[in-house]
């Protein structure tokens, strides 16, 4: 065979792959328009405990400190949209018509990636201290069983400072077994990251009024 046909099997190849990657890749933002698309199993707040700590095929506990009041830090976790300044996120977002200043139990929300979105709901919320959620809804087919998210948020080790402890858990549909919890040196950075920066000192822009939009919220308007 000739090298000038052993190329064009290569570049064949790769437009194919390119082609395929492409078309998956269209496939997949088109499913994460819709986090609630496929359902997932709701777990029972007397579960969520033993999940994080055993059950769960993946688990991670973050905490970071801060000199943010205890009412800013809950501020921005109930009011925020503080993924939707990362790039390709976007959320949380209450799926109530309403403003949920401050969500009460069975309250809903999403948060939405390029490839991939969530449904969650409140199952246990603690003004100032604790919200709790457990996983309703997923943008993929048959990928994630189960997930379950809490934020806790307790006095930090030095006057007038506040430490959020946020723990993250969930198990794939198909593969739970294997030790996924190993992945947590590699997840930790990017979380870390992540909580950081819902803590940083700039404040966030607050939501302004606009007619027209349901709870008064306008658009991405929090970031600023």
């Amino acid at each position: 065979m000739s090298g000038a046909a052993v190329a064009g099997i290569v570049v064949g190849a790769v437009l194919v792959i390119g082609v395929l990657a492409m078309v998956g890749g269209i496939v997949a933002y088109g499913l994460a328009t819709r986090p609630d698309r496929f359902a997932v199993r709701e777990m029972r707040l007397a579960d969520v405990d033993r999940y994080i700590e055993k059950t769960a095929s993946f688990a991670i506990v973050l905490e970071c400190t801060t000199p943010l009041s205890r009412g800013e830090v809950w501020s921005r976790l109930m009011q925020v949209r503080y993924l939707s300044s990362l790039p390709l996120l976007a959320g949380p977002t209450w799926t109530d018509a309403t403003d949920r200043s401050e969500p009460v139990v069975g309250a809903g929300r999403t948060m939405s990636g390029t490839i991939l979105s969530v449904a969650q709901r409140v199952i246990c919320v603690i003004p100032g201290e604790r919200l709790t959620l457990t996983g309703t809804g997923i943008s993929v087919p048959w990928a994630i069983a189960d997930f379950a998210e809490r934020f806790t948020i307790v006095d930090g080790p030095r006057p007038r400072t506040v430490t959020v402890r946020w723990e993250i858990a969930g198990s794939p549909r198909w593969v739970g077994w294997l030790p996924w919890r190993w992945c947590v040196p590699i997840a930790r950075p990017v979380l870390a990251f992540v909580v950081r920066h819902i803590l940083r000192l700039k404040p966030f822009r607050r939501p302004t009024d606009h007619p027209g939009v349901p709870g008064g919220r306008c658009g991405n308007s929090d970031f600023g």
